[in-house]
Parts: structure tokens; C-alpha cells; sequence
């Protein structure tokens, strides 16, 4: 068993479940969905419930194993995952799916690497949904907790997130990537954003 995953799945999945609900009403019927740095797959599984296909790339391959058996023991049929790093999204054609969304991922890139993987989520797909964290975090418990959550991450990841923060959160990444944003929700008790944009 991954304890990355399991720890994952177990103590930060729980968090991100308003977020994931949101992403999830973006989708609908035979709509082909990627979801890109998918983790242990939760988001993916959810937007399988609603969605013609959906496939789940990430560079872990330990992450993606346990996706796999997690759909399977589920029984969900219309879901792949690949182990793919998020940066060769060159893979795959103009408007390939109807829809990209990646989840808690921008914040973990550095500045190039996340404008370089929107831009590509631009050109695979018609629409693009991103939820992140919200900037500046708010000054409560919530936020301390998210804070912290990155601060013990340490290293790059953490360095990319304080980075992250610094820009002004989603909005810096999103222009930058030319991503025009139709509509943002704030979820979590004001620590996450979901931006919906084209």
C-alpha cells in the first residue's frame, strides 16, 4: 500500500470535497474530460459520475497505481489513468477534450512550468477548470491549517507555493497564460478557488 497515497486520500481528499463538487458540476453528459496531476484519482472518479470519459494523467506512478485499483474495486469503466508528466501535454491534439481540469496542482509548478501547463490545458480543450488556493488565504483556522499543510511539504513544493502566494494566487497564472476567466467560486471557508475559464 502507498502511504503517500493513503495519506493523501485520508487527510487531504476530505478538505478538498467542496471544490471537487464544484469542478464537477462543469461536467455533463458526453463530455471527454483530462485531469491533469490527478493524485490518487478522487476528482477523476467524481467527474466519471458525470462525464462521457474522463482520463487522469500524473507523474507519479505510485499515485496512479492506487487510482487504478481504487476504479476498479469501483467498478468505474469509463476512466484511464497515465502516468504522464503534466509538462508533456504536447501529446495530445487541438481541442482533444471538451474540458482540462487540474486540482491543487498550479500552486505545487513553478511559475513557467504552470503558465506552460495552462497554456497547454488552453490549447487540448475548449473549457478549463482550476481550483487552487485562494489569495491571500484567510485568517482563520482554515487558512493556518492550509498554511501549515504547505509548510510541512517543505522544499520546492513549498517554495512554489510561497511563490504562488506572492503573485496574487490564480489570477497572476491564469493572464499569464492568457486564460480569460468566466466565473470564480470561493469554497472551503474561504481557502480555495474554482475559476472556470476558456
Amino acid at each position: 500500500m502507498n502511504i503517500k497515497a493513503l495519506t493523501y486520500n485520508l487527510l487531504i481528499d476530505p478538505l478538498l470535497s467542496g471544490p471537487r463538487k464544484r469542478v464537477a458540476e462543469e461536467i455533463s453528459g458526453p463530455d471527454t474530460v483530462i485531469d491533469i496531476a490527478c493524485g490518487p484519482g478522487t476528482l477523476a472518479m467524481e467527474l466519471a459520475k458525470r462525464a462521457g470519459h474522463v482520463t487522469g494523467i500524473d507523474l507519479d506512478e505510485k499515485l496512479i497505481s492506487f487510482a487504478e485499483d481504487r476504479a476498479d474495486k469501483k467498478g468505474i469503466k469509463n476512466l484511464d489513468f497515465r502516468v504522464l508528466d503534466a509538462s508533456h501535454l504536447s501529446i495530445y491534439k487541438k481541442n482533444e477534450f471538451d474540458i482540462a481540469v487540474t486540482s491543487m496542482a498550479i500552486h505545487q509548478f513553478s511559475e513557467d512550468l504552470a503558465v506552460n501547463i495552462l497554456i497547454e490545458m488552453k490549447r487540448i480543450a475548449r473549457k478549463v477548470v482550476i481550483a487552487d488556493y485562494n489569495c491571500p488565504l484567510p485568517r482563520s483556522f482554515s487558512g493556518s491549517v492550509a498554511f501549515g499543510i504547505e509548510r510541512i511539504a517543505r522544499g520546492d513544493h513549498y517554495r512554489n507555493f510561497r511563490n504562488y502566494m506572492l503573485r496574487g494566487g490564480l489570477t497572476w497564472f491564469t493572464d499569464r497564460a492568457g486564460l480569460t476567466v468566466w466565473s470564480k467560486v470561493i469554497r472551503g471557508n474561504g481557502v480555495f478557488v474554482v475559476a472556470v475559464c476558456e
